[in-house]
């Protein structure tokens, strides 16, 4: 499993902040931006400070990813638009691609 925090990437650019604003607003060190940064874990009372600092809940700032989900998440990053279709059809059918 890894944690992924590209939730609260997505929602420091739709604040229009920066990670030296977030720091600020949160109350968090430098070191701590570059763990969140590499997505290496931090403490929950670091992720309760993000939470107040945008009025939101945790699974709206970070999410687990299973191993296998991102292994496939990074195969499938190779394969060409074309390959991606010919994958969902096989899943899906053609009547779930649209």
């Amino acid at each position: 499993m890894s944690i992924s925090y590209k939730k609260l990437w997505k929602l420091m650019i739709d604040h229009d902040m920066n990670k030296t604003q977030l720091r600020m607003a949160a109350g968090l060190s430098t070191n701590v931006i570059a763990k969140l940064s590499k997505n290496d874990p931090v403490s929950m009372d670091t992720l309760m400070r993000i939470c107040k600092a945008f009025h939101c809940d945790v699974g709206d700032i970070v999410e687990v990813i299973e191993d296998s989900d991102q292994l496939m998440i990074e195969n499938y990053s190779l394969l060409s638009d074309s390959d991606l279709l010919m994958v969902a059809e096989k899943a899906y059918g053609s009547k779930g691609v649209h």
